[in-house]
């Protein structure tokens, strides 16, 4: 099993959290979705934003991968899409957030 992504996240932050990764969760679901379809517009924007709210929420990792899917995108590298999709999966399901 791989090891638990460990963030620290400032407490008042805690009452927004729960709802911005559920966000994300459901993400991964509409770039699989946009993928089979080959909408490559949509995952643009979902990584566009992902890259402009991941930092901001404490989760430098999520503005990377958004990046990432950005550009994949972009590019219309469907074979990226998929495994970024993946490693944004695996990413959230490893997250543990400590409240500081």
């Amino acid at each position: 099993m791989a090891e638990p992504e460990i963030v620290e996240i400032e407490r008042d932050l805690e009452y927004l959290i729960p709802e911005y990764l559920e966000g994300r969760h459901r993400d991964v679901i509409s770039m699989r979705e946009a993928l089979t379809n080959g909408d490559f517009e949509s995952i643009r924007i979902l990584g566009h934003n992902m890259k402009g709210t991941g930092g901001g929420y404490g989760f430098d990792a999520l503005t990377d991968i958004g990046g990432e899917i950005q550009q994949a995108a972009i590019s219309a590298d469907a074979g990226a899409l998929e495994r970024l999709a993946g490693e944004l999966a695996d990413y959230l399901g490893r997250l543990k957030i400590r409240y500081v």
